[in-house]
């Protein structure tokens, strides 16, 4: 009996810490999920501007299907901006809204989240390198990357490809 007491009582501290954590989660998962939207609508105010954005639930080929893509919105002016998750240095450490234009070609690139290195990744979220993915039509005319932000540069490269990528797939569909 000695030796299954400390075990029923872990088995019974483990049980209720789960509880816990359950009723937590019950508690705190809307609340979660909105600060999340309301984040992304502040992002794409920020970066595409003034404007209402829709995201797409269900379009013609399930976009949100391409690998890294979590949320697609379209704006006033046929805009789709697609919430990309891309590994730069860190696993899953870029996320960004990148909006396609209508004809194909980038209209902005934003970041929404960023854990990246400090000071050396980081720097991809500067507006001047952001800028740069401007009107570009495909990844070869993608900026250069950022000297000691390499694997950061090509991660947000990557996420503008899988943008672009996903686009030309939609308007095949269509």
């Amino acid at each position: 009996m000695q030796k299954i007491l400390p075990s029923l009582v872990l088995m019974l501290v483990c049980a209720v810490v789960c509880g816990l954590l359950a009723a937590a989660n019950a508690v705190t998962k809307d609340k979660i999920a909105q600060a999340e939207a309301e984040k992304v609508q502040k992002s794409l105010t920020a970066v595409f501007g003034e404007d209402t954005y829709t995201e797409l639930e269900n379009t013609t080929e399930d976009i949100t299907a391409v690998e890294d893509i979590t949320a697609v919105y379209e704006n006033s002016k046929g805009m789709l901006i697609f919430d990309v998750t891309a590994d730069g240095y860190a696993k899953g450490g870029i996320r960004a809204l990148i909006g396609i234009n209508p004809d194909g070609t980038v209209a902005s690139v934003g970041i929404v989240s960023l854990s990246e290195t400090p000071g050396l990744g980081t720097k991809i979220n500067d507006p001047a390198y952001l800028s740069k993915y401007t009107g570009i039509v495909g990844v070869k005319e993608a900026p250069d990357a950022i000297s000691g932000a390499t694997y950061s540069s090509k991660g947000l490269k990557r996420a503008v490809d899988t943008a672009l990528t996903a686009f030309a797939q939609q308007k095949e569909v269509q």
